[in-house]
């Protein structure tokens, strides 16, 4: 059959349209599709919490690592110095290995560093939907997060010991075996070592680098502690100058009796911002004053500063 001019115009006519179409509907599907993944990330890839992961949305390539810097002379020397019973380890977290030991498994009672545990686990179950944040905290007058933010600034006990009591004593000594990873480690019977207290501050650390709410209110915790009944930042921080971040944590128990430091513990991440490097200090003594912990940090920087390059 032959077509005339005008049946061509009409049949040329409908092809456009048909091709128009069908350009039109895969474009509104892309869209729909990208506007849909957007959504998803912006639900996801700024929770650092999820399942106790950092939620990397964009992963950078790993950075040259860092001259090694053995801290094993300093910590040597300060073990000689002293009496007591102490259990060193220092972390570099920028090589992610070990910079020094002493002892470093040899087991303790916590004292207040159990709270680490807790608060950890705590912002972990806010960040995966099981808590909520301003769901208030047992019977105290504060929500779950001010609690947890309690827990770390001013060592609340009873923020802590609550929330504790929320996620079960059982519960929570099976996810720091079997999670975290920390077999020397019994919550419930307040034992712990300085090595697995250093993971659980490297685990800290990890959050440290991220931008979600949470982890920020988390760091601030433990870098701005006020003096108040106690002085939080008298042992390890105060030994270092004012150009060093120092994120701690204390445990202590102190016999006011005899005016002796049953226990005096101190973990810490410790950043030197001028040359953009971070270590976890562990240290956990009995009998050990806090000048000395406190002798370890001033220790502690000057030999970082003569061999840093």
């Amino acid at each position: 059959m032959i077509l005339n001019k005008t049946n061509s115009w009409v049949l040329f006519g409908v092809l456009v349209v048909l091709l128009t179409s069908t350009a039109l509907c895969t474009f509104v599907a892309l869209f729909s599709y990208d506007a849909e993944l957007k959504d998803e990330q912006t639900e996801t890839g700024n929770n650092a919490f999820i399942d106790g992961n950092i939620n990397m949305e964009h992963p950078s390539e790993e950075p040259a690592k860092p001259n090694k810097i053995s801290f094993q002379p300093v910590i040597d020397d300060w073990i000689k110095s002293i009496g007591g019973e102490k259990s060193v380890m220092v972390y570099d977290l920028d090589r992610d290995e070990i910079g020094g030991i002493y002892d470093e498994q040899e087991s303790y009672a916590t004292a207040s560093l159990y709270k680490l545990f807790v608060v950890y686990e705590g912002y972990k179950l806010i960040g995966t939907g099981k808590w909520k944040a301003d769901d208030g905290a047992g019977v105290t007058s504060y929500n779950i997060e001010e609690c947890l933010d309690l827990s770390i600034r001013e060592s609340n006990s009873i923020c802590a010991e609550t929330l504790w009591h929320m996620m079960g004593e059982d519960y929570l000594d099976d996810v720091v075996a079997d999670e975290y990873g920390l077999g020397n480690t019994t919550v419930s019977d307040f034992t712990s070592t300085a090595e697995d207290v250093t993971m659980m501050m490297k685990k800290y650390y990890s959050l440290f680098k991220t931008d979600d709410v949470l982890a920020i209110r988390m760091k601030d915790s433990f870098l701005n502690q006020p003096a108040a009944e106690y002085d939080w930042r008298q042992g390890l921080p105060s030994g270092f100058s004012s150009n060093v971040k120092v994120y701690n944590k204390v445990g202590w128990d102190y016999n006011e009796d005899a005016g002796y430091w049953n226990l005096y513990h101190d973990t810490a991440v410790v950043e030197f911002t001028d040359y953009d490097r971070h270590f976890v200090v562990t240290v956990l003594t009995s009998g050990v004053p806090y000048q000395s912990i406190r002798k370890f940090g001033t220790l502690f920087e000057e030999y970082f500063y003569s061999n840093v390059q």
